[in-house]
């Protein structure tokens, strides 16, 4: 590849192909609210991650292709029921009207179980993705517990129980953010950087490397985006986190301390990368995430 667009123009195509094929009934409820959710407007910046580790060892990025629609799935599938009325309660999602608002609350629950699911199908199935031929059936193993390891009982879901439970609540501190934030965002930016150095053969290694590397990204990412909670141009509801009285940077800091904090992880993350890589563009990335704006 070129460039990332290049990189992310094929990763949409065969995205966009792929949500075609695999849920084609038009008059099926639950199927047009998956493809609805899939097909949202997203900034890809776990797949971008997945990626560009994938690239940064000289290999072209089809062998992660799978790696990278599976974990777009499963972040899609944790917005749906992140935005549910017995969470989070948001009425948008990238701009447009959550799932269970254009749809029902009952769709949208069984939409993001059935995209949770397809997604490890996506690992390990070539019939259901053929690019995951890509991979060794030995390493789709690898990618399938990087992945329902940051995702589970002891990673996302965990973290986003944790966030309930803080919700409105005192004596919390910053340990008790940051583990939120790790388990909630780190873990699968984490697992979706140690999934591209698996597609590309990387030693065991480089893969615990970049799993910390996507971690410490995934704070400075999640205290942007604190920081950018009052901005109209994030697609959701402006300002929900300070209105749900939500645990985040911007409860413990200004806006300009949790910038220089994001600045800090984004340094330690830079530290992280193995010394015989490539990963010019993936600093660029990494760098634009922190300067953005949505």
């Amino acid at each position: 590849m070129n460039s990332r667009g290049d990189m992310i123009g094929l990763f949409s195509h065969v995205f966009k192909n792929f949500i075609g094929i695999n849920w084609p009934d038009q008059n099926s409820r639950l199927h047009q609210a998956i493809r609805y959710c899939l097909d949202g407007e997203g900034k890809r910046v776990r797949a971008n991650f997945v990626l560009l580790v994938c690239e940064s060892y000289g290999h072209e990025c089809r062998q992660a292709l799978s790696s990278a629609v599976a974990v777009e799935m499963v972040h899609a599938y944790s917005l749906v029921h992140d935005d549910l009325p017995c969470m989070d309660n948001d009425d948008f999602r990238r701009g447009r009207p959550s799932l269970h608002r254009a749809f029902d609350e009952c769709t949208a629950l069984l939409a993001g179980d059935a995209i949770l699911t397809d997604s490890m199908r996506v690992l390990v199935d070539d019939e259901f993705f053929p690019d995951a031929a890509f991979v060794s059936p030995s390493d789709r193993v690898k990618l399938v517990r990087e992945l329902t390891t940051a995702a589970g009982g002891m990673g996302m879901v965990y973290g986003q129980g944790m966030d309930m439970y803080w919700t409105g609540r005192g004596d919390y501190d910053l340990r008790t953010l940051e583990t939120i934030h790790r388990l909630k965002t780190g873990a699968l930016i984490g697992a979706a950087c140690a999934m591209g150095a698996i597609a590309a053969g990387a030693p065991a290694s480089h893969v615990k490397q970049w799993r910390e590397f996507g971690v410490s990204v995934g704070l400075a990412f999640q205290a942007v985006d604190d920081a950018l909670d009052g901005h109209k141009t994030t697609g959701k509801t402006p300002n929900k986190d300070k209105n749900q009285k939500k645990l985040t940077y911007m409860t413990l800091y200004g806006a300009e301390d949790v910038l220089a904090l994001a600045r800090k992880r984004t340094d330690d993350a830079r530290n992280l990368i193995p010394g015989n890589v490539s990963a010019d563009r993936l600093i660029s990335f990494v760098v634009h995430l922190l300067s953005r704006q949505t």
